[in-house]
């Protein structure tokens, strides 16, 4: 992945986030409500923060091409094997 679009990603997802966590939003799930016995505010809280992280995890671990080695001992195998 290039890294003007890494950086676009990373810019979409934090505008995002603001949307999510902020209040008009995020009053959507302040309610009596539970979900097995965990009050659906912190659950809603929960669940969209590891979204992010999650999100941001894969964007950032993904590689800039699909034959890129791994690790340099990959990178070793690979010339050793031509």
């Amino acid at each position: 992945m290039s890294h003007t679009l890494r950086s676009q990603r990373l810019g979409a997802l934090f505008a995002a986030g603001w949307l999510l966590l902020n209040f008009p939003l995020l009053g959507l799930w302040d309610s009596d409500r539970t979900v097995f016995g965990v009050p659906l505010f912190p659950l809603a809280l929960f669940v969209l923060w590891g979204a992010g992280i999650a999100t941001v995890a894969w964007w950032m671990e993904s590689r800039a091409a699909p034959d890129a080695p791994a690790s340099p001992l990959a990178d070793q195998a690979l010339a050793a094997r031509d």
